[in-house]
Formats: C-alpha cells, sequence, structure tokens
C-alpha cells in the first residue's frame, strides 16, 4: 500500500490489492499481476474506485463508487465526465450520462499511448456536482512491463458500499480539538424565579361563562398584563378592594398634608416618618392588587404578571373563588436555570469552575452553558445531608424553549485548563469486552478494528491517547454494523462481492 497526498483532498489511499473479484471474468495474468484501487475525499464527495491494471489498446473498466457526503448515501444522478491526461499531453476522454446502478458508474476506456496519466472526474448534477482528480493512472505499453504484486493474506474487514449505503453510516477524520476535563454531576432542569409565576385570586368571586368567553388554555402564549379571566366579585370582594383603595388615597392624602406642615415646621419629624411609613404601606397594597386586576365593567379581570406560556389551570367556570386561590401557573422558558449536585469530595473543584456543559433526556447532543450565552451563578453554602452533594446553580438561553423544566441533567463541570488533543465522537466508541475500541476506514470498502486507551470525555468528545493516528478516517455512525461484519468468516478483503 502506498498513499498519495493531495491538496484539496482529505485522504488519497492507494492500495495495489489482489484481486477486487467484483463480478469480472479475471485472467491468470490478471490475477497474478492484480488490480488497483483509489480511495479519495473531496469537501463533498468520496470515490471508490477500482480498475485492472492498465495496458496500451485494451479496453479497461473503472468501478467507480460515488458517495454523496452530506448523507453517505450513494450518487443516484448526474453526468460523470472523465479526462485522462499523460505527461506527454496525450488525452483520453469518456462520458457516462448517469450510472449503471445507484452509486457505481463504469466507464469502458482505451488508451492509445503509455504513460502516467493524471485523471479529472467532473461530476454534474442536482444531487452532487464535484471534481475530483485522481494521479498516478499508470498506462503499461506491454504485459511484460506490468508489476507483479505478490498476493498477500489481508486481515482487514470488509463492508461493501452497498451495506453502507442502506445504514445510518459516517466516517470523519481523526484530528485535533480543544477538550477540557470535567467532573460529573447529577442535575435537573428548573424555572429562572422571575420567569415563573403562580397567579391567584386576588378577591373572592364567582367565574361566569359570560364573562370569559375568550379564557385562555395550556400552552397559549400570554404577555405581561394581558388579561387571563374575569372574576364576578362578591360583595364583600368589592367592598374589600373598595377599602384597600380608599386607605390608600387616604394615606396619600395625609402624607402630602404633613409633609406641607414639616415644611413649615410645624410637626415633628417623627410625624412626617409615621405618614411616610403608613403611606407607603397602604401604596404597596394598592400597587399589589392593581398589577393583578383591572376593574372593569363585568368585574375585575385578573391580569397576566409575566409574558410566558400558561402551564396549569386550576378552576372551572362557574366556581366559586375564594381570595388567594391558585389560578394559573405561567412558565417563560427563553432562560432556565440548571441545579448541578456536585460530590463532596468534588466541592473544592466547583468553587473554582466557572463553566459546564450537560446532557437531557431525549437528546443526542450535549449542551455548552457558555454557547448558551450562560454564566454559573450561585454555589449553596452548605452540603444536602442525605445525598452528600453540593449545589451548583447555572443560568442559560434556551433556544427554541427545546429544554424542558423538570427534565434530568448529566452535568460536566469544567476543571483545568483546556487542551488541544487528537479526540473523536464518542458515537464512532464501540465498547467490546469492556475495551474501548473503533474502526478505522482504510479505503473505501476495507476497515481495522483499533483498541483504544482514552482520556478525557468533553461535550461528545473523547480523547485518544492511544490507537488512532492523526488524519485516519474513523467512522462515526454505523460502527457497531462493522463490528458485526468483522465477526463473518466473508470479512477479509479478497473474499470480494458482486455489482
Amino acid at each position: 500500500m502506498f498513499r498519495l497526498t493531495k491538496i484539496g483532498l482529505l485522504m488519497v489511499a492507494l492500495t495495489f490489492l489482489v484481486s477486487c473479484a467484483h463480478d469480472h471474468e479475471t485472467t491468470d495474468e490478471e490475477h497474478e499481476h492484480g488490480a488497483i484501487s483509489v480511495t479519495q475525499y473531496t469537501d463533498s464527495t468520496e470515490i471508490f474506485m477500482e480498475y485492472s491494471l492498465l495496458l496500451v489498446n485494451q479496453e479497461a473498466e473503472f468501478l467507480i463508487h460515488l458517495t454523496d457526503l452530506k448523507n453517505f448515501k450513494a450518487v443516484t444522478e448526474g453526468q460523470l465526465k472523465a479526462d485522462f491526461v499523460n505527461e506527454s499531453g496525450n488525452k483520453v476522454t469518456v462520458t457516462e450520462n448517469e450510472p449503471a446502478r445507484d452509486g457505481i458508474y463504469i466507464p469502458s476506456v482505451v488508451f492509445d499511448n503509455a504513460g502516467n496519466y493524471t485523471m479529472t472526474i467532473t461530476l454534474q448534477g442536482n444531487q452532487v456536482s464535484d471534481v475530483i482528480v485522481v494521479k498516478d493512472v499508470m498506462v503499461y505499453g506491454s504485459s511484460s512491463e506490468l508489476p507483479h504484486i505478490h498476493e498477500e493474506e489481508s486481515s482487514n474487514i470488509s463492508f461493501l458500499k452497498e451495506q453502507q449505503w442502506k445504514i445510518e453510516f459516517a466516517n470523519e477524520p481523526v484530528h485535533k480539538r480543544k477538550i477540557q476535563s470535567s467532573v460529573r454531576a447529577t442535575g435537573e432542569i428548573k424555572p429562572k424565579p422571575e420567569y415563573y409565576a403562580k397567579v391567584v385570586s386576588p378577591v373572592g368571586g364567582f367565574l361566569l361563562a359570560k364573562n370569559n368567553t375568550n379564557i385562555k388554555s395550556i400552552g397559549d402564549y400570554v404577555k405581561a398584563g394581558e388579561v387571563l379571566l374575569t372574576i364576578s366579585p362578591s360583595t364583600d370582594a368589592s367592598m374589600n378592594v373598595q377599602k384597600i383603595k380608599n386607605e390608600y388615597l387616604l394615606a396619600k392624602s395625609e402624607y402630602e398634608r404633613v409633609q406641607n406642615l414639616f415644611e413649615r415646621k410645624a410637626v415633628s419629624q417623627k410625624r412626617l416618618d409615621q405618614a411616610r411609613s403608613d403611606y407607603e404601606a397602604k401604596k404597596a397594597s394598592y400597587n399589589s392588587l392593581t398589577d393583578q386586576i383591572k376593574i372593569t365593567d363585568n368585574g375585575y379581570a385578573i391580569l397576566s404578571p409575566i409574558n410566558g406560556y400558561i402551564e396549569k389551570l386550576n378552576f372551572s367556570l362557574g366556581a366559586n373563588l375564594v381570595p388567594g386561590e391558585e389560578l394559573f401557573t405561567i412558565v417563560n422558558p427563553a432562560r432556565l436555570i440548571l441545579q448541578a449536585n456536585v460530590p463532596s469530595a468534588y466541592s473544592g473543584k466547583a468553587s473554582e469552575s466557572e463553566d459546564a456543559s450537560f446532557r437531557i433526556e431525549g437528546f443526542d447532543r450535549e449542551y455548552s452553558i457558555k454557547e448558551l450565552n450562560g454564566r454559573k451563578t450561585a454555589m449553596a453554602a452548605a452540603l444536602n445531608q442525605t445525598n452528600r452533594t453540593v449545589s451548583v446553580y447555572y443560568e442559560f438561553n434556551n433556544p427554541q424553549n427545546k429544554i424542558k423544566i423538570g427534565m434530568f441533567a448529566e452535568v460536566f463541570m469544567k476543571v483545568g485548563d483546556e487542551i488541544e488533543a487528537l479526540a473523536i465522537p464518542e458515537s464512532a466508541i464501540v465498547n467490546e469486552d469492556g475495551l474501548h475500541t473503533a474502526y478505522v476506514q482504510l479505503e473505501g470498502e476495507a476497515f481495522e478494528k483499533r483498541i483504544l486507551k482514552t482520556g478525557i470525555i468533553d461535550q461528545g468528545l473523547v480523547q485518544v491517547l492511544e490507537g488512532l493516528n492523526e488524519g485516519e478516517r474513523v467512522v462515526t455512525r454505523g460502527a457497531y454494523q462493522v463490528r458485526l461484519a468483522a465477526l463473518s468468516p466473508e470479512s477479509a478483503i479478497g473474499h470480494g462481492h458482486v455489482h
């Protein structure tokens, strides 16, 4: 095996194989000389190409597998043009208007001149448009010039393109990423206090259906000050509201009178302070009432204290309400609180940590507090004696309101310095008998199992200390299916498959 590196390509693997066995008739000479396999990646396409050693004036088929890297599925439409140009300027062009089968083009080419050709593949279609350059396509002048390749047994795992295209499959190059060590903790999503409100009835009265034809329902979004429902007050309730209003107006008038007397030095400072205190108390009661209700012709309209969604209704039309009875629960989930319960052994690290990430049930991704425009807000002063944890609180934005109050979370509290290290997605790791393993795609249909030594886990990434090299392509989706293929007696390259 030898590899070529090209600017703009993620990987080039040019491998001489013993036999491709793709349902082709092979002569003894072809078997002896072997065939060539090429795997390359652009930003949008993977090409896996196989062809026999090339001779002048002899028709050759190129078996070209094309994969759309947006979803790692077969390229199913589009025109393919292949231009071959050697160092002497000789050129051969072949065009295929559509794939022979999904993902597979099979152009036939006859070369008039020997030499080292550069193959430029131009793919034009609605699914993918791309240009792929393959170098060192050797065309030999006679059979005597063909290299002889010694057949060797391979332990590589064979997982065919047709199999890859049928499943959720993906790979990506191993590279260095910024990761940070963390302490694990359990957590719970809670509402931000000022974004959570229980609306109670400030007065006693009746909920008459005729006065509540447009009553709000669970899930409705309401704005602060918007009417939720209307209470038809009892006589006592009306008198009580009027009493609060009268007491406020009287206290206000008295305070203004005493203040005027004080300015003329007719009363003492103590008397002024008493009048002010009484006025402020009565004002607070009145403002509290008017913040909750608006007097209308039909009664008292109950107002929403915050912007948010109605979460609960605790009444029925026709009910006789008493003061203080709970009516609505309103939640604004735009900004939430994460309560992380950190084991006491890590309380020192928790006090120093300023960032965290977390996972919640039902979501594959890991959320970062900083990425959600969040921050650490507080840390409890005492341990929870029941579970020996200390609570640390973070607040964060909730894009599209996907995260729900009451969800449990797995929290990763960031500690230590951020480092740059080789890391792969957790989805690439398969646990086999207690060992962390991953599968490297050596070329289009050839894979190799690697046993890993791992380190830091951070936001869905796992540090790789041993087992992988930078630039190798690791399977990130479909690794388990590759593992099953490895258990098959047909897994070694050379057993072949039918196209």
